[in-house]
C-alpha cells in the first residue's frame, strides 16, 4: 500500500525537475467560415450549389488546430525541441489530415551550430516554399493549394486511368512521415534543407519523397528554390505501384512597401505504369495594406498541361482581412476555376463536384480566425 504513493511523489519529483529545464508552449487556432459553392461539370450537375460552415484548412484564412512545443536547453549551444500539432475541423470537432491525431506535426529534433535535425512528421522545403509565395497562405477560396498541389483532374491529364494526377507538389511532399529533416545555419540571407521521407515498403522505393530546397532571405527579397523527387505523391496503392515524379518550383517575393509582389514558376514529369504526364504550373500574386488593421490580396494560379495545351486550368482570387486585435481577424474572399480541355481541378473539399468533364467552381466566404 505504501509503494503507490512513494512512486507517485517519484513521479511528480522526476516531472517537475523536467519542467524546470523545458519551456511547453500550448497554443492554437480556432477558425471557421461560412461559405458558398457553386460550379457545374458538363451538366452532371449543372450550376450545382450548396452552403455549409466550414472549417477546411486549405479555405479557411488558417486552419483550426491543437499544438504543444517544447525546448530544452543542452548546454554549449546544443538544445532539444519537440512539436505535436493536431487540426481540428471546428464545424463537426474531428481531425483534419484525414483523421490522423497530430496530422500537422509530430515531431522531435536537435538544434546548434550546425542547424538542425528532426525527425516524425513534419512540413517539407516545398510546403513552406509554396506558402511563402502564395498571398493567400495556401488557404482562402483562392489557395495556390487547388492548383499547385490539387489532385482533381485525372492522370494523365484528360485520361480515365483510375490515377489521380497531382499538382507538382504531391500530397506525400507537404507533410512527410517518416522524415529526416536537415536545416542549414543562415550564411549572410542564405540557407538550405534536406529532408527525406521513408516510405517504409519493403525491397521497394514506393513512397520514398525526397526534398532539397534553397532560400535566400535579405531586406525585402525572398527567393526559393526545391526539388522534389517523390515515389508516392500521396497515391500508394496496388493500381499506382511504380509511380514517380520529379518536381521543381522557383518561388520569389518583393515587398515594395506599399504592396508585396508574389511569382513562382514550377514544372514537373510524372510516370504511371509507363504513362508519362507533363506539366508546368505558374503563380502570380499581389497584396496592400488598406490601413492599419486591414489588408487586400489578389492571385492566379495557372496549371498547364505539356501532353496537350487545351488541357490547362486557371484560379482566380481575392481576398480581403480586417483584424481585429493581434489575435482575432475577420476575413472575406472569393475564387473561381476555370477548366479547358478534360483538365478537371476543383475546389478543395468539394469532392462530389469533381469529374472528368468540369467546367468550373466558384467559392465565397466569410470567416473569423482566433489565435491562442
Amino acid at each position: 500500500m505504501r509503494k503507490f504513493p512513494m512512486q507517485l511523489a517519484a513521479g511528480m519529483l522526476i516531472a517537475g525537475s523536467a519542467t524546470a529545464q523545458t519551456s511547453v508552449t500550448i497554443y492554437g487556432i480556432a477558425d471557421m467560415s461560412l461559405d458558398r459553392f457553386s460550379g457545374s461539370n458538363g451538366g452532371l450537375q449543372s450550376n450545382a450549389a450548396v452552403t455549409r460552415l466550414d472549417s477546411n484548412a486549405s479555405n479557411n484564412l488558417a486552419g483550426s488546430r491543437l499544438g504543444f512545443k517544447g525546448k530544452e536547453d543542452l548546454g554549449g549551444g546544443l538544445s532539444a525541441d519537440f512539436k505535436l500539432e493536431m487540426g481540428i475541423r471546428m464545424d463537426t470537432g474531428a481531425s483534419e489530415q484525414g483523421g490522423v491525431m497530430f496530422g500537422r506535426a509530430s515531431n522531435v529534433g536537435l538544434n546548434g551550430g550546425f542547424g538542425s535535425v528532426h525527425l516524425g512528421r513534419q512540413d517539407t522545403p516545398a510546403f513552406e516554399l509554396l506558402n511563402n509565395v502564395d498571398p493567400m497562405g495556401v488557404g482562402l477560396a483562392g489557395s495556390a493549394g487547388n492548383i499547385q498541389i490539387g489532385n482533381k483532374a485525372l492522370f494523365p491529364v484528360g485520361g480515365l486511368k483510375g490515377v489521380p494526377e497531382q499538382g507538382w507538389l504531391g500530397l506525400g511532399a507537404i507533410r512527410a512521415n517518416n522524415s529526416i529533416r536537415y536545416d542549414s545555419p543562415n550564411f549572410s540571407g542564405f540557407s538550405g534543407s534536406l529532408l527525406y521521407s521513408l516510405g517504409e515498403v519493403a525491397g521497394s522505393s514506393q513512397g520514398n519523397v525526397g526534398v532539397a530546397g534553397l532560400s535566400y532571405k535579405q531586406g525585402p527579397l525572398y527567393l526559393g528554390y526545391v526539388h522534389i523527387t517523390d515515389h508516392g505523391a500521396g497515391v500508394v496503392s496496388p493500381g499506382t505501384l511504380g509511380f514517380h515524379q520529379r518536381s521543381d518550383a522557383l518561388g520569389l517575393t518583393y515587398d515594395f512597401g506599399p504592396a508585396k509582389l508574389y511569382t513562382l514558376a514550377a514544372t514537373k514529369t510524372a510516370d504511371s505504369a509507363g504513362i508519362v504526364d507533363k506539366a508546368n504550373y505558374y503563380l502570380l500574386g499581389v497584396s496592400a495594406p488598406l490601413g492599419q488593421n486591414s489588408q487586400i490580396m489578389a492571385s492566379w494560379n495557372r496549371s498547364a498541361g505539356r501532353n496537350s495545351n487545351a488541357n490547362s486550368a486557371d484560379q482566380y482570387g481575392l481576398g480581403y482581412l480586417y483584424s481585429l486585435s493581434k489575435r482575432t481577424t475577420l476575413y472575406t474572399s472569393v475564387a473561381k476555376i476555370i477548366n479547358k480541355g478534360s483538365a478537371a481541378f476543383g475546389i478543395d473539399g468539394y469532392d462530389g463536384h469533381d469529374g472528368g468533364a468540369f467546367d468550373y467552381s466558384t467559392l465565397f466566404n466569410v470567416g473569423i480566425t482566433h489565435s491562442f
